[in-house]
């Protein structure tokens, strides 16, 4: 009897490790978004830019606030304007992680690496650790690019990470328990275009306008969809038949982050703003395919809006770029 009730106990304890701290165990989803801008005028000689650097990180963390895994990706665009302030409005665009040895940072890295080697590689780096953890990291001074003054990422990471940090740090901070789980696997996907853009004339200064879709997805093993974060940036800059290339702001806020403030309540036929109706579409994601999510329809004769009746009442917004992005986090 006793060798009955020692092996019930030692079955009810292993059950209760499992249900507890083995399979299935629950982790936070979070993104964060950190972007810079530069406007470089024309000249005769030389043709002046646009560009915005937005740094993404998405991360899970556990119940005590460790990573327990982490992407890390940038949207590098850069649209190039002529003395007389033309330029191409047809220009599509790659994330760093997308263009892999084309970046072409490996020739001037010291440990001949390119970029998404070292992003991944500081990515796998904080693993285990907390977001004060990572702001803790100690960087090298300009003279190494601020890199990290880790010894172990000596051989495999030494280029700026100042931005990459801030992002890891606010993913970690703003995470959120969405469904996902510690075997999960993370995906991180941007979607970039510029449609809204627009050359000037001699009344009016054009626009290069940049929009960047982010998407944080977790999926099981089955490739289903546990939890999805969703954000957008908008860069937009003035430009003049002079060439002259000016950002309108100084700072690019997130349009989650600027909740009520980003306007769009008032021209929502539902009444809803952004950030409410990119929640609802992410929450209806989960439990889907990417095979799913890319059969998802849209209206093109209501600004694409997704053709879903259980979100007519959540989300009536364009939904191509999130679509578009959930299929990278994915692929």
């Amino acid at each position: 009897m006793k060798k009955v009730l020692a092996l019930v106990m030692v079955l009810a304890l292993a059950l209760s490790f499992t249900a507890c701290g083995g399979s299935g165990k629950k982790v936070k989803t979070g993104i964060a978004i950190v972007s810079s801008l530069k406007g470089t005028a024309a000249t005769a000689d030389e043709t002046g830019m646009a560009q915005v650097d937005s740094t993404v990180a998405a991360v899970t963390v556990d119940e005590s606030g460790k990573i327990v895994s982490c992407k890390i990706d940038v949207a590098q665009n850069k649209v190039p304007v002529n003395a007389d302030g033309s330029f191409d409005t047809s220009l599509t665009f790659k994330s760093k992680q997308e263009l892999g040895t084309d970046y072409g940072m490996t020739p001037a890295s010291p440990i001949g690496k390119e970029w998404n080697e070292q992003a991944d590689a500081f990515a796998a780096y904080v693993v285990g650790k907390t977001a004060a953890e990572v702001e803790a990291i100690a960087l090298l001074g300009k003279d190494k690019h601020f890199g990290p003054d880790v010894a172990d990422l000596a051989a495999s990471c030494t280029m700026n990470v100042v931005d990459i940090k801030a992002a890891i740090v606010e993913a970690c901070n703003n995470a959120q328990d969405l469904g996902a789980t510690a075997e999960d696997t993370l995906g991180l996907g941007l979607s970039t275009e510029m449609s809204s853009s627009k050359l000037p004339t001699a009344d009016e200064a054009g626009l290069v306008q940049t929009d960047t879709t982010y998407a944080a997805v977790t999926y099981d093993k089955d490739g289903k969809i546990t939890s999805t974060l969703l954000n957008c940036t908008q860069a937009k800059f003035d430009v003049t038949t002079e060439g002259a290339v000016t950002p309108k702001s100084e700072t690019i806020v997130p349009k989650m982050e600027q909740g009520d403030d980003y306007g769009m309540r008032g021209a929502s036929p539902i009444g809803k703003e952004w950030n409410e109706q990119a929640n609802a579409f992410a929450a209806y994601l989960t439990g889907k395919t990417a095979s799913e999510v890319s059969a998802i329809t849209v209206l093109p004769d209501k600004h694409n809006a997704p053709d879903v009746a259980d979100l007519a009442a959540s989300c009536t917004m364009n939904v191509v770029a999130f679509i578009d992005a959930v299929g990278r986090a994915m692929a």
